[in-house]
């Protein structure tokens, strides 16, 4: 009956889940105890549709041959793939999209032969199949059962049913019976069941309408009476002295009717039963002195790289293409980062001049920030889902040895594609209505990473929880922190100082020293800001549009070959005559640039390349950038005012005077958007200049941190989906 522990006992069987009492052996070992070596051949395949919906029927068999079986060939894995296709009847639809019961792609017996041919390409040996016959017709539940006995060859099968059909009865070797509870109420052939319960009718005086009596020939023959008469003898109802039937509560507190024989008696009878049985058995074999002989434990399969890569290339594939296939995902990744790049771009396209232009531009701080936002947005929402959708598959293909690193792999991989794609859609769009230019590798860059952030967050949040809603609703709850504490809406010199717990608690307890208060910098990152990914990315892209831009990357290169030759001189090394025209042309160059100017900005970036390129070929010719161009002076457009952004400039110089500031050269703070940060380990002595310190550029500083927070999502990733794969 419904409710008895069917599918409790499959999965027991199955090494998904560990009894609380007694063993579970194969070959005399014990399962639990050598798990890893056994699951491998055993197959569980649940009642719920495993497969990838978004896959056709031949990518789904294709891709479970290769988790199942990867030592396999590719030719030998599509040889037996085809003649899968064949056997379970789908080889006419191999290239249709396998679907849900909602899309109803595969009608209900497909889908059952596609949910069991799933486990019959591998190394198996044994199958155990949770009601494979439910929901499906007569004519559709004979198919699957037909092809189910296929297996049974040098194979173990066990198959769960509720109710089955007197044919579909007659079809197993051995019938189980389990009571409520879990009770064992028989065993043995179908014949034998249909027997001991015509036995136990008259035994127990079950008659009259309490169960339909079938006919004495019919009792004797054991082959026309229905399975439904072992469930009307089973669950005989208890009456009263009217033949009225008794009712009592379940444990949900809803009327059923009162059962006159409980599962406990049942249990009893069958054991009497089964111990009659074998005391005639042994009295008819007393003299037989034949052993069984227990065949070898089998070892798990040895790994090899190239099954890593196989299981790898094919999770990735499944990954990627159920992604492409989705077609809400594809109209988010479509027309989701294009809309809010023209939202963002447009609302934020003001200059305080009146008339736009780049360099006067009020909110590119606010724009850069939001991209970033959007990043780890677009991050989050692609992938908190992810996990919830595969957790019926990768429960089920835990046996067969998959290793977890190579599926979060693959679905970061695949997951990064998209969000890459994104980025670039949206870049493309705002930079153009915002009239950035040259700094599209930049802002991908820190876009795409801080996205990446996004992916491996939401794909932690995904392992842990078992509904896409709630993985919507913790998404808010890393995007606010990050929005508050990322550096943009609220600056860190108007922050509360008490967030930077670690000063506090060194002020607290260490000793002060006057003036500590007048030298504590305001530009300094509070220690629970720098748990935040948009803390990291933003400093990053501000110092990247401050310092990377096409004139502010020139004009540094210009100044430290000047510093170069400024140290030569400091030292009285003489000049040779290359080095003199190199000194000379890095001066002119550098006159240049900061009035450089043109009619278009192609023509302003082609002489910035003019420039760069003379210098590194030491034949640089300033003759030409003097000479008046064809526009009118007031309609040329200057470098600056087409790479250098004020507002960006003005964070950027501003954390630079307080990380230079004279009266902190001994202790230079690590300020919020300056160059470079610097160390200096404890017990080190102050010097002038901080000569012992240790310097590293903000921007690979930042990566690296942008990096770590990938890794520590992946590892968490890791640690949370291995824990529930591993829980039995």
């Amino acid at each position: 009956p419904s409710g008895c522990g069917k599918s409790t006992l499959l999965k027991t069987l199955g090494g998904q889940l560990r009894p609380d009492s007694g063993r579970v052996e194969l070959n005399g070992v014990e399962l639990y105890d050598n798990r890893a070596n056994l699951a491998p051949y055993i197959a569980y395949i649940p009642h719920e549709d495993a497969f990838d919906p978004l896959l056709t029927v031949e990518e789904n068999l294709d891709t479970a041959s290769a988790i199942r079986a990867p030592h396999l060939s590719r030719a030998e894995r599509r040889r037996r793939v085809d003649a899968k296709l064949v056997e379970l009847g789908l080889n006419e639809i191999r290239h249709r999209l396998a679907g849900d019961s909602q899309t109803k792609n595969l009608s209900g017996g497909q889908r059952k032969r596609l949910n069991a041919g799933m486990d019959m390409i591998g190394i198996a040996d044994i199958y155990l199949f949770d009601e494979p016959t439910s929901g499906l017709s007569s004519k559709d539940s004979e198919h699957v059962l037909e092809i189910i006995r296929g297996l049974t060859h040098n194979k173990i099968t066990l198959v769960s049913i509720h109710q089955p059909s007197s044919r579909l009865f007659h079809m197993f070797d051995k019938a189980i019976l389990l009571d409520n509870g879990g009770r064992l109420a028989f065993f043995g052939t179908p014949a034998q069941m249909l027997e001991y319960f015509t036995e136990a009718r008259a035994q127990e005086g079950v008659h009259g309408h309490a169960v339909e009596e079938p006919p004495p020939d019919e009792c004797a023959k054991g082959q026309a009476v229905t399975p439904d008469f072992v469930f009307d003898v089973l669950e005989t109802p208890l009456r009263d002295l009217s033949g009225d039937v008794i009712y009592e509560q379940d444990a949900r507190g809803q009327l059923i009717p009162a059962r006159r024989f409980s599962p406990a008696f049942w249990g009893d009878r069958f054991q009497t039963h089964r111990l009659l049985q074998e005391v005639n058995l042994r009295e008819i074999e007393a003299d037989s002195s034949g052993t069984v002989v227990l065949q070898k434990t089998p070892h798990r399969p040895q790994r090899k790289i190239g099954d890593d890569w196989t299981q790898f290339c094919n999770q990735f594939k499944r990954a990627f293409w159920s992604k492409l296939r989705n077609r809400a995902n594809l109209a988010t990744t479509l027309l989701e980062a294009p809309a809010l790049a023209f939202l963002v771009a447009v609302v934020l396209r003001y200059s305080e001049s009146g008339e736009y232009d780049f360099a006067s531009a009020f909110h590119i701080p606010t724009y850069l920030f939001l991209t970033l936002v959007i990043g780890l947005f677009l991050g989050l929402t692609n992938s908190a889902e992810e996990i919830i959708r595969d957790r019926t598959l990768l429960e089920r293909e835990r046996n067969h040895g998959f290793r977890v690193s190579t599926y979060i792999l693959s679905k970061m991989l695949s997951l990064g594609l998209f969000a890459f794609a994104q980025c670039v859609i949206y870049l493309l769009i705002a930079d153009a209505v915002l009239s950035v230019r040259d700094m599209f590798r930049h802002n991908l860059f820190w876009m795409f990473i801080t996205s990446f952030v996004g992916v491996g967050a939401g794909l932690f949040i995904s392992s842990l929880v078992n509904t896409p809603k709630t993985a919507l609703n913790i998404i808010p709850l890393i995007m606010i922190p990050n929005i508050i504490l990322g550096g943009a809406l609220i600056k860190y010199d108007e922050m509360n100082r008490s967030l930077d717990i670690f000063n506090s608690i060194k002020s607290w307890i260490g000793p002060k020293h006057e003036g500590d208060a007048a030298n504590a910098s305001k530009l300094k990152v509070p220690a629970i800001c720098e748990l935040m990914p948009l803390r990291w990315s933003y400093e990053s892209i501000i110092i990247a549009h401050a310092e990377h831009n096409p004139v502010s990357a020139l004009i540094n290169d210009i100044e430290s070959r000047l510093e170069k030759f400024k140290a030569s001189a400091e030292n009285n090394v003489p000049l040779t005559p290359e080095e003199e025209t190199a000194l000379q042309n890095a001066k002119d160059a550098l006159a240049i640039v900061y009035g450089l100017d043109a009619a278009t900005p192609a023509e302003v970036r082609g002489k910035i390349e003019t420039i760069r390129r003379g210098l590194a070929e030491n034949n640089f010719d300033p003759r030409p950038f003097y000479a008046s161009g064809d526009a009118p002076e007031g309609e040329l457009l200057t470098a600056e005012q087409l790479y250098v952004n004020e507002k960006v400039l003005d964070l950027f110089n501003r954390a630079e005077v307080e990380r230079r500031d004279y009266r902190r050269d001994d202790d230079p703070p690590n300020v919020f958007f300056g160059r470079e940060k610097q160390w200096r380990f404890a017990g080190g002595e102050k010097s002038v200049g901080n000569k012992g310190a240790l310097r590293m550029e903000t921007l690979r500083l930042n990566a690296g941190a942008m990096i770590l927070f990938s890794i520590l999502c992946l590892a968490a990733l890791q640690g949370s989906l291995t824990a529930q794969l591993r829980k039995v």
